[in-house]
């Protein structure tokens, strides 16, 4: 998102001016300064005047799968946080622990939750140690859109790091709008089930359209003690969550800076404060649970862009992040003992983006990357990867066609400084750790939209893309758990798909996308959850997905201040495992669904905007071998939102009441972690 003001100025006139800007909602937006009637004996200077295109547009444009979700579309599709705001979103599978503690990580088309890359303000978050990037750790008060780009992005000035996973999820938490927007607080109490209490305050102002500053903080906490039931046989037994506290804070402030028409700092300050309980898997007659985990992230992010000339950008990005993982456990078992694990990655990143035609736009990104990652234990591995990453990316686009390819060169190198110890009865003996061996590949990809009549929003788009993921710090080094020498995660991904928008100036306005595809994986990697902070990963050789995604976004406006619409997704996902060894030749990988979709239905008035959402999954297997009592039954949850908001002497309040999982239904996304059942969330927001 906040890379559109490269699109902007690699579509427009050779003549034009450089002084547009992103919107960073998917939007474009053109700044004008002077007036095609200026005559040489007189000067006027205009009012900033703001083009958008909409988001939806774009998306059905665009020549590879991106879906968006924007702010102003949370309260009119019931979106309560993270995780209902991800089932807004095709082909996303969400792993979720349950209850507002639980741990939420997403996996794109049945790829896995570390092929699915997040960036934040257009600067790639990351976790070396197991790939997985919790969501509940970024808000819905801080995000202004959201947008899921699968196999390619239309943007193609980007760092190297964003084209290097299988899918990207982009979250934007300040825009070029800010710059124009007065001096604005907003506050939100949000009150819940099981202890549910979440107050945020964010401020943002802007000075002479220049300067925008955006800061906030918002805690989070909760019993999570929500009922549940499981049986022991035919017998029912009624039981509550146990251990599943969550105490969670963060606090982020964000910068953007418009020093002249040619150049334009962004910058963020991140921190996140999450101590909680873990309350482990269930089982028939004990809830005792001793683990803890305590979760802390900092980090500082900054990009300059600069317009050279008319045809020349240059963009740079600087990040530094520190994860700290505290992980104890009062009754260790199995070898798990308590931990702590510290980990620190050094990012800089520069791009370039040459528009020698109108049609043609040319990108060369340089990404450098060091992680490192070590621990309390006395002997224990302390990896450390350096990772450089080069893309070259041309675009063409005409009138009828857009075709864009990409290549990617990654290279890791990789060291481990730790030691393990080999016991014998006389003698405890250190050794070198084993280390990964170093990597290298190169993965093209390609992409083209078509448009094949002019006067109708008809596209048909086509894209392949080549990928590789490394091993994490987890899969490679765990304690036990561990393999210095799994393979690495090799990717193909075919896509063809049809997309359709009807005139947005009627009454009746309908956007259609169908796509289908098939992703075929060598050496894929799965992690087996021991629990929410241990797993187990193993290669299981060969797995071939086809697939096919469906969206529908339909809406009415019989009258002026009257909405009725429906927004659905439906995705199918034929995860096959093809490995030739073993018993489960040809069955579905694990926690992958076949079938899985989300839709809202909303009505917007004068009085109270009502939704109704309905998500879920079909049948799934907690093992990849498909063992007796280890599948987890499909579901279907329902649920209602109510809002309103008044404005009184230039202030908004909005109240608003939820129901979640109106039918009180009992189910697991994840085997043994029951989710809540039925259950409440009000919120009452305050904007000046």
């Amino acid at each position: 998102m906040a890379l559109m003001s490269a699109l902007c100025l690699c579509f427009m006139p050779m003549h034009a001016s450089p002084l547009s800007h992103d919107n960073g909602d998917g939007s474009l937006a053109f700044l004008s300064s002077a007036d095609s009637t200026t005559t040489l004996n007189r000067t006027d200077t205009l009012q900033t005047v703001l083009v958008t295109a909409n988001s939806k547009t774009r998306d059905i444009k665009s020549a590879a799968p991106r879906y968006t979700l924007e702010q102003s579309s949370f309260s009119r599709l019931g979106v309560t946080d993270i995780a209902s705001a991800v089932h807004r979103l095709p082909g996303i599978t969400l792993r979720d622990y349950g209850g507002a503690g639980g741990m939420k990580t997403v996996s794109v088309r049945g790829m896995g939750t570390q092929n699915t890359g997040v960036s934040y303000d257009g600067i790639a978050l990351s976790d070396c140690q197991t790939g997985q990037i919790d969501l509940q750790r970024y808000t819905l008060g801080s995000m202004k859109a959201m947008q899921l780009s699968v196999a390619g992005n239309d943007d193609i000035f980007i760092p190297a790091r964003n084209a290097a996973s299988a899918a990207l999820l982009s979250i934007t938490s300040i825009d070029s709008h800010d710059l124009t927007a007065p001096t604005r607080c907003r506050a939100q109490l949000a009150l819940g089930s099981w202890g549910y209490t979440n107050p945020m305050v964010q401020l943002s102002t802007s000075s002479h359209e220049r300067i925008a500053l955006s800061a906030m903080v918002d805690y989070v906490y909760a019993e999570n003690d929500y009922p549940f039931t499981i049986f022991n046989a035919s017998t029912p037994m009624h039981k509550r969550r146990s251990d599943n506290m969550m105490n969670q804070w963060h606090a982020e402030t964000s910068l953007l800076w418009m020093v002249n028409e040619r150049n334009r700092l962004t910058a963020k300050l991140y921190y996140y404060d999450n101590d909680r309980q873990l309350p482990g898997p269930v089982h028939y007659y004990t809830d005792e649970t001793s683990e803890t985990l305590h979760d802390r992230n900092a980090f500082a992010q900054a990009r300059w862009l600069s317009t050279l000339n008319d045809n020349l950008q240059l963009m740079v990005n600087g990040k530094f992040n520190w994860t700290s993982s505290d992980y104890h456990i009062g009754h260790p078992s199995g070898g798990i003992t308590s931990n702590e694990y510290w980990q620190r990655e050094a990012y800089t990143s520069a791009a370039v983006l040459y528009t020698p035609l109108d049609i043609l736009s040319l990108n060369y990104s340089a990404d450098y990357v060091l992680n490192n990652m070590n621990s309390s234990l006395p002997t224990s591995s302390r990896p450390q990867r350096h990772s450089l990453l080069q893309s070259a990316t041309a675009k063409l686009q005409t009138t009828h066609l857009t075709v864009m390819a990409r290549g990617l060169y990654s290279v890791y190198l990789n060291d481990n400084r730790g030691t393990t110890a080999a016991n014998s009865p006389s003698t405890s003996i250190a050794t070198q750790a084993e280390t990964a061996p170093d990597e290298h590949n190169f993965a093209p990809s390609l992409s083209l939209s078509f448009r094949p009549f002019r006067h109708e929003d008809i596209y048909i788009r086509a894209s392949w893309k080549k990928i590789f993921r490394m091993p994490t710090f987890n899969e490679l080094y765990y304690y036990h758990l561990g393999n210095p020498m799994l393979y690495p995660e090799k990717t193909n991904q075919w896509n063809l798909g049809l997309t359709w928008q009807s005139d947005p100036s009627r009454p009746l306005v309908a956007a259609i996308t169908a796509d289908g595809y098939i992703n075929s994986v060598t050496d894929k990697i799965v992690s087996i959850p021991y629990n929410m902070f241990v797993y187990r990963t193993v290669n299981i050789g060969k797995v071939k997905i086809l697939g096919a995604d469906i969206t529908a976004d339909i809406s009415l406006s019989p009258s002026k201040r009257h909405t009725i619409g429906l927004t659905a997704n439906y995705s199918y996902q034929r995860a096959r495992n093809e490995t030739f060894q073993g018993n489960f030749y040809g069955m579905q990988i694990a926690y992958m669904p076949k079938h899985s979709g989300s839709a809202t239905v909303y009505w917007t008035n004068p009085w109270v905007n009502i939704s109704a959402t309905l998500n879920g999954m079909s049948k799934r297997w907690a093992t990849n071998e498909h063992n007796p009592s280890t599948d987890l039954p499909g579901f279907a949850e329902c649920s209602l939102t109510a809002y309103r908001s008044l404005t009184a002497y230039g202030h908004t309040f909005t109240l608003s009441a939820s129901v979640i999982n109106l039918t009180d239904k009992q189910y697991e996304i994840v085997r043994r972690y029951p989710m809540p059942g039925r259950s409440w969330r009000m919120s009452l927001t305050f904007e000046y």
